[in-house]
């Protein structure tokens, strides 16, 4: 299961070692979120490069003064929430995975920043709102078209615990049809009663030593299968296998765990990824139809998803 790993290794090691390649892709993630999620791109930065003080072998970047992703602290000391960085570390990876297509696949901790947003005049209460500093653009995969929208058709069916759905895409990325539930698991870090059960919070992770102790056992127990699905899963998938443990590592540090808006960050860019590969279909009026039909439902579901929120939020805070 480890040759992947190898292979992998092979084929970054240049790019890594290249730091004109490194800044290259500096630039191109920013103007992706300009492009393409603009929504939040003042809230993403990319320490400017000196093209004129660089090689391929020294990147001169511009200093940045702000606090590691994980210090806790030193984030409350700036007036932001850790739950508001959370919140905004995932909404920029799934933006990455889902619409760019075009993602950094080592955002540990020791690679992300925050600072407040600058020239930033909304507050709440005193609290300011958090920017993402991204370091470290080494390591970058590209999903092409239908790997994107598998991927993302595959999260919409996880967020609505869609067996169909999760067997389908789960087959198309790879996994067959006997490790599919398997794979729906090593996503979610959930077992697969949890995975489709139709709650809305049903892959929510509290982080807690029975969540944790769980896991262990199923990794124990099916271990030969998990091989078996590492070696059949494409390179790219299990990069997107070790960036979302990267996240889930950040966002335990801030959170202790996954939070209930993660899945509705993670449903939203997934389901918009989704249905704007079908919009760029030139099908016939009812299919055009069909699909604002998917959409209205879709976003019923994440109204009520978002309602489920609110009522989770004023124990959220009060625990915070």
């Amino acid at each position: 299961p480890c040759r992947w790993l190898v292979d992998e290794i092979r084929e970054s090691a240049p790019k890594e070692l290249d730091f004109l390649c490194e800044a290259q892709n500096s630039e191109r993630c920013l103007v992706n979120f300009r492009k393409l999620s603009p929504h939040i791109a003042n809230s993403i930065y990319t320490p400017k490069v000196y093209w004129n003080l660089s090689t391929s072998r020294i990147l001169t970047m511009e200093y940045i003064d702000a606090k590691e992703v994980t210090d806790v602290k030193g984030i409350k000391d700036l007036g932001i929430r850790p739950v508001d960085v959370s919140n905004l570390v995932n909404k920029a990876f799934a933006e990455m995975i889902f619409k760019h297509g075009f993602v950094h696949c080592d955002p540990h901790a020791a690679n992300m920043m925050i600072r407040p947003l600058p020239q930033d005049s909304k507050k709440w209460f005193g609290l300011k709102r958090p920017q993402l500093v991204l370091l470290d653009h080494g390591l970058y995969k590209e999903l092409d078209h239908a790997t994107r929208i598998n991927y993302a058709s595959l999260w919409k069916a996880l967020v609505r615990a869609d067996q169909n759905g999760i067997k389908e895409y789960s087959i198309k990325l790879g996994a067959g049809e006997d490790l599919h539930a398997l794979f729906a698991g090593v996503l979610t870090m959930r077992p697969w009663e949890r995975v489709i059960d139709p709650s809305f919070g049903h892959l929510v992770l509290d982080g807690n030593n029975t969540d944790h102790s769980e896991m262990q056992m199923y990794a124990n127990l099916y271990f030969p299968q998990i091989s078996e699905l590492l070696r059949r899963l494409p390179n790219v998938i299990l990069l997107m296998l070790k960036t979302n443990d990267c996240l889930r590592a950040v966002n335990h540090a801030l959170v202790g765990g996954s939070t209930p808006e993660s899945f509705e960050i993670i449903a939203r860019a997934s389901s918009e990824a989704v249905f704007e590969a079908k919009r760029m279909e030139k099908r016939f009026f009812l299919y055009r139809f069909i699909i604002w039909l998917e959409e209205l439902l879709n976003e019923l579901h994440l109204f009520g998803m978002k309602l489920w929120l609110h009522y989770q939020q004023p124990r959220r805070i009060l625990a915070g």
